[in-house]
């Protein structure tokens, strides 16, 4: 993001200490029903009592206002589709898709149609965003750098933010276009070794078979790429948890843990909070923007954690439309009046705005193509465009006292989810959450036509129907974005992520070992490669061409497949991986249509292209994309070319090819690209171990830096024996505000995977605050 900062770094970092709001006194509010108290401890997080269940999510909404306003407002745009009007032309693409998506035509939609109770929460946070504005404190630096202040908060911004959270966790529009892609590239047969879900003896014919016909999709799933490079939101990222009942563990009680990973942003996506009202209380990472702890947390009597499940909630209908005031678009046989919205956006230096003009079918509004284009229109339809009641669970799920009723609070859910969960009964149980269509033409893994009406949508999957297991005989639960279910399941959910995590996760919980907090923490560290050691061993039947890439084949068939920082032999796999991408993938690229895709779409098929070559099956090769014909060539060239790369990159000792010199985490502001900007924004560069495959999660892109892309982004240990033993680590600190002490303190502790105290137990969190504030109704 350009920045405007006129100021010296000194400057800067004066103007940060004078916007840093007080933390102390008191303050009068309007809106409240009663007092709050609110103390931080040493670790940054706030811990505030509340005398009413209205006032904790008004403390809530004031809370992240206080310290993540930049954060909020910076999201907000996002998904208002606004985000040009103070960045400027950078940010159009995705200004531009989140218009056509239409996140906030589908929050206001919904807003009428909110019951009370839904209602009440989002207009008691909003309100308590309001109250901290309205005291007119200096707002945080980011806000001079760029040269603006934000508007108020509605409450239907509150489900605003919720719509983007739901459509970030169901971006298979996106994987259809690249599947579609390569369909007609590879043909079903070969297809079918990337994509093993999608039947060889599927109808083929398309409406986009011709080139000319192929332009419409090419270029949405490039504006998909942009806007979400844009945005922030990385495609295909995941998570870890687990949880095990009391049969594992030394206390005779549940442990659960959790670790999303999400792209590096500082500051961090969460701020961890703990809300006291007089009915429940709940502590965990909590998302500015929105009330409660939904995703990671405890409330004293049950303790969550979840992973995107991936599922297939969205789909991409080819649509035939005329143009005309209204177009219409054809529908079993008849042409149909579309709607139409005129969406204008507004572009930091430029005089006149961006107008779009969005056409809208019964299945959605139309994202790529339209009158007059080359090829159909495509329409998007997603769950999270259609009246959900997500914020009636909030009070209920935040309020359960036991596993049954927290899987019941679920009923309403809509993100799609794996959740583990636990409680101090004893009991443990894993639950899909989220609402699931059912097609009339059953799954739709590719774009498919519109006007036929054979693959409408006619529901959704029953509540009672969704996948759960409750205290199962194996006393643990676990997911890592691998399959949910197995292929007996009566209804399509998602495809498989790759296995290697949760095979791991599985291994070390049934080690023999009881479960502890400190075993859960050694879990989160830990940096074993299971396709990474795979290909140690596959990797001794090749031959090499060149010196240096023999010297790399004898570093890789020793490694371990730990990616420890001084792993030489990870540096080369890694390496290796990358070579192998653009030796397959990277040619198949360029025989796609115009505009090609970039990485970010095709990475997803690099696990199924390793495993191919793990296994020797040159099935896939025959195809005229792949110029060499067996995976011992690809893999000797690709070793070749790793080790060539290797010894530019870090030198011709190969003793030097440690990992931690190629991957690091970079924990850099969104507008702390520039100087002084930087200085005082980024919180720093750091070599880091682990990689997309491992429990301690790096993901990266490949080379030719190698800088991870996401990470764990927030890590809890919640010991369900005594709540006060449970732990979290969140990057860089808890605080968004750069002058705070709390902005970038858990680096140290999260690059070692430590962790610090949830603290739970009201006579600790006073033993041990760092600051107070009271919080008075105003008159």
């Amino acid at each position: 993001m350009t920045t405007t900062a006129p100021k010296t770094l000194d400057q800067l970092r004066q103007e940060a200490r004078r916007r840093m709001p007080p933390l102390e006194g008191t303050l009068a509010l309007k809106g409240l029903d009663g007092p709050v108290r609110i103390m931080r401890d040493k670790h940054g997080v706030p811990h505030a009592q509340c005398a009413s269940t209205h006032d904790m999510w008004f403390a809530q909404g004031f809370l992240h206002a206080q310290e993540r306003l930049w954060g909020m407002e910076r999201t907000r745009r996002f998904f208002h589709g606004t985000l040009s009007e103070v960045i400027g032309e950078g940010t159009l693409n995705a200004d531009r898709l989140y218009r056509r998506v239409g996140l906030m035509r589908a929050a206001h939609r919904e807003w009428p149609h909110l019951e009370q109770a839904g209602r009440e929460v989002a207009q008691a946070y909003a309100a308590g965003v309001n109250a901290y504005l309205d005291q007119g404190y200096p707002l945080p630096v980011e806000f001079e750098i760029l040269g603006y202040e934000p508007a108020p908060w509605e409450p239907v911004d509150v489900t605003g933010r919720w719509k983007l959270i739901a459509y970030s966790q169901s971006m298979n529009g996106q994987l259809k276009l690249s599947r579609l892609q390569l369909l007609h590239l590879l043909g079903p047969r070969l297809f079918v070794k990337l994509f093993p879900f999608y039947p060889t003896d599927a109808p083929t014919m398309s409406p986009m078979a011709e080139p000319a016909g192929q332009r419409p999709l090419a270029e949405l799933l490039k504006l998909y790429e942009e806007a979400h490079a844009q945005a922030g939101i990385l495609f295909g990222t995941g998570s870890n948890n687990w949880a095990v009942d009391g049969t594992m563990t030394l206390t005779g009680k549940p442990l659960l843990a959790g670790d999303p990973h999400l792209a590096i942003t500082v500051p961090c996506f969460w701020q961890v909070q703990h809300i006291v009202g007089p009915q429940f209380a709940f502590i965990g990472a909590s998302m500015p923007g929105v009330p409660g702890v939904t995703y990671y947390g405890h409330n004293g009597h049950t303790a969550w954690s979840v992973t995107t499940a991936g599922a297939d909630a969205q789909d991409l209908f080819l649509e035939r439309v005329r143009d005309g005031d209204p177009p219409t678009y054809l529908y079993q046989g008849q042409w149909v009046r579309a709607s139409v919205h005129v969406e204008r956006i507004r572009v930091k230096g430029q005089a006149e705005p961006v107008v779009e003009r969005i056409i809208e079918t019964h299945h959605g509004p139309v994202v790529s193509g339209g009158p007059g284009g080359r090829g159909p229109a495509v329409a998007l339809r997603w769950s999270g465009d259609e009246v959900q009641q997500t914020f009636s669970s909030f009070v209920p799920m935040h309020a359960a006292r036991n596993i049954d009723e927290l899987i019941e609070a679920h009923r309403q859910w809509t993100s799609h989810t794996n959740r583990v969960l636990a409680d101090t009964a004893g009991g443990i149980a894993y639950l899909l959450s989220g609402q699931l269509p059912l097609r009339k033409g059953g799954p739709a893994h590719l774009p498919v036509p519109g006007w036929t009406g054979q693959h409408e949508w006619v529901g959704q999957v029953p509540f009672d129907e969704m996948p759960r297991a409750v205290n199962p005989p194996s006393h643990f639960v676990n997911t890592s974005n691998n399959l949910i279910a197995g292929y007996g399941f009566p209804h399509y959910i998602a495809p498989a992520g790759a296995p290697y995590r949760a095979m791991r996760v599985r291994e070390m919980l049934t080690d023999g070992t009881p479960a502890t907090p400190e075993k859960f923490g050694r879990m989160h560290a830990d940096n074993l490669s299971i396709p990474g050691a795979r290909m140690a061993q596959r990797i001794r039947r090749v031959q090499p061409a060149t010196p240096l890439g023999r010297q790399a084949l004898e570093l890789l068939a020793a490694w371990d497949g730990f990616h420890r920082l001084d792993a030489a032999g990870g540096a080369v796999y890694e390496v290796l991986r990358w070579k192998l991408y653009q030796l397959t993938l990277g040619t198949v690229r360029t025989l796609l249509p115009d505009p090609k895709p970039g990485d970010d779409s095709l990475h997803v098929y690099l696990a199924a292209i390793e495993a191919l070559a793990i296994a020797d099956d040159n099935e896939l090769l025959t195809h005229q994309a792949f110029p060499l014909k067996s995976w011992d060539a690809i893999l000797a060239t690709a070793l070749d070319a790793a080790a060539e790369h290797l010894s530019k990159t870090l030198g011709f000792d190969s003793s030097q090819w440690a990992w931690g010199r190629l991957h690091s985490i970079n924990m850099r502001h969104g507008i702390g690209r520039e100087e002084p900007a930087a200085s005082l924004l980024n919180a720093g560069d750091f070599p880091f171990g682990g990689s997309g495959d491992t429990v301690n999660n790096a993901g990266h892109e490949g080379g030719p830096s190698f800088s991870a892309t996401s990470i764990p982004t927030y890590r809890q240990i919640i010991d369900l024996a005594d709540l006060n033993n449970s732990l979290f680590i969140i990057p860089p600190g808890n605080s968004g505000l750069p002058a705070s002490p709390h902005y970038a303190d858990h680096m140290p502790d999260y690059l070692n995977v430590r962790y610090r105290p949830l603290l739970w137990d009201w006579r600790r969190i006073e033993a041990e605050k760092e600051t107070e504030q009271r919080l008075e109704p105003q008159g």
